[in-house]
């Protein structure tokens, strides 16, 4: 897709990767019904409504079918699932296939499935990157930037993403975060899913690392493709130094320091998972008492 070879999907591009860590025991045609069911849901909810005519009636469908109580998602709608929000050790939380069947996501199924729904439907959305987040910007009627919060369903200024998740400005120059990311983009984040969901099957070897220099080629300030790529060498350093390979260990040394220069360059910091943590659990308890 990304070389021009086929024309580019999301929607498949999340199926193959998904099914790439679950061992082909998905079936694609069953995960497009899935999908073709749903947005045909929402273009009868849009000609209801009698909104053919606007632009975003794509958005304002996949919105109110993911998060309000309404007759086509059956009074169910998508929820965050507050138990089971970081993907680091079980990357299944964040795939979509899991989301469609258990209702509950986090912030890269939900807006994953977003995008991929109003996409069905005809529309325009993006994946946005903050630290330890993802989320959604499309543009209103007037041709202006919104962003949605697929975590809480509901609108969110620029401003309250920064001060949330600690964007700095130096960030937002270099293009890592707060940006809309182009169809080309978001497969090169979805091969970031791919080559590291491999390293934790199988470990850090040629492939994964020919995943993220294909990732890197068309989404060069892909922050979290560098991180994948330091880690594939941390674990070639960790081996090569179990082996006592003083040669290889001083390469593998130089590529992670060369990954290093790059993230300083691009403005990088690591953020802190606790503080998202808390962040997610206090979102949670403001539900709670709007309730």
């Amino acid at each position: 897709m990304l070389e021009g070879k086929s024309t580019l999907q999301f929607k498949r591009a999340i199926f193959l990767m998904e099914n790439a860590y679950l061992n082909n025991t998905l079936n694609y045609n069953q995960f497009n019904n899935e999908i073709v069911t749903i947005a045909t849901k929402l273009r009868t909810l849009i000609k209801e409504r009698n909104l053919e005519g606007y632009r975003t009636a794509a958005n304002w469908a996949v919105f109110t079918y993911m998060v309000d109580s309404v007759a086509s998602n059956d009074y169910h709608p998508y929820a965050y699932d507050f138990q089971h929000f970081i993907s680091s050790n079980d990357p299944k939380v964040g795939f979509v296939s899991k989301l469609l069947k258990t209702r509950k996501g986090n912030c890269n199924s939900l807006p994953f499935l977003y995008k991929l729904l109003v996409e069905e439907c005809g529309g325009a959305a993006s994946l946005a990157l903050a630290p330890f987040h993802c989320f959604i910007k499309h543009k209103d009627e007037k041709g202006n930037w919104v962003n949605l919060e697929m975590t809480s369903g509901s609108f969110a200024r620029d401003a309250w993403i920064i001060q949330q998740t600690g964007v700095t400005v130096e960030q937002i120059s270099s293009g890592i975060y707060m940006n809309a990311l182009s169809q080309k983009q978001s497969l090169s984040l979805i091969l970031k899913d791919l080559a590291a969901n491999y390293q934790m099957q199988f470990g850090a070897v040629e492939f994964d690392e020919r995943i993220i220099n294909t990732g890197l080629h068309y989404y060069p300030n892909g922050i979290h493709l560098y991180l994948v790529k330091f880690e594939h060498y941390r674990i070639k350093l960790l081996k090569a130094r179990k082996l006592q390979q003083p040669e290889s260990e001083a390469t593998f040394k130089k590529q992670m320091a060369d990954i290093e220069q790059k993230l300083g360059e691009l403005g990088y910091k690591e953020p802190s998972q606790k503080e998202y943590e808390e962040w997610v659990h206090e979102n949670d308890k403001q539900k709670i008492v709007k309730k």
